[in-house]
């Protein structure tokens, strides 16, 4: 014999007196026990989590949609009221205009000065003669 085959001869042997020592210990060899996983609880949670996800997107999309048509609405309310402001401020130069206060004071009743009068507000002191208007007066 072969020095191979010798060593393998003795490590035949080897195995068998190993055997016949686990045997006479009352143990036995057993197949490996294969426990798989369960797929279920796995598969719900994923499902779950999908499902919440596109719920989520479902309302952020609903809430973003909603935000969108109350933004045009301001907008078009922004609007108007800048056209209101431009017409009030027009409004308001109007009558503030010269013409505009001469013909109010018209109807007032109030008359132009023949001679206009100042006044120096640093000491107080009239300059000119003070004349009463006359209804009617040439302005």
């Amino acid at each position: 014999m072969s020095a191979r085959g010798t060593a393998a001869a003795h490590a035949g042997r080897a195995l068998v007196a190993r055997g016949q020592e686990v045997r006479s210990a009352g143990l036995r060899l057993v197949a490996p026990v294969r426990q798989r996983a369960h797929k279920a609880p796995f598969v719900v949670v994923l499902l779950g989590v999908l499902g919440l996800g596109l719920v989520g997107l479902i309302v952020m999309s609903t809430l973003m949609q909603a935000q969108s048509f109350q933004l045009s609405e301001l907008s078009r309310e922004s609007e108007s009221l800048q056209i209101q402001r431009q017409a009030l401020e027009r409004e308001l130069q109007e009558l503030q205009s010269p013409q505009s206060l001469a013909e109010k004071a018209a109807e007032d009743g109030m008359v132009p000065p023949a001679t206009p009068v100042f006044l120096r507000l640093t000491d107080g002191a009239v300059i000119g003669q003070p004349v009463p208007a006359e209804p009617g007066g040439a302005p």
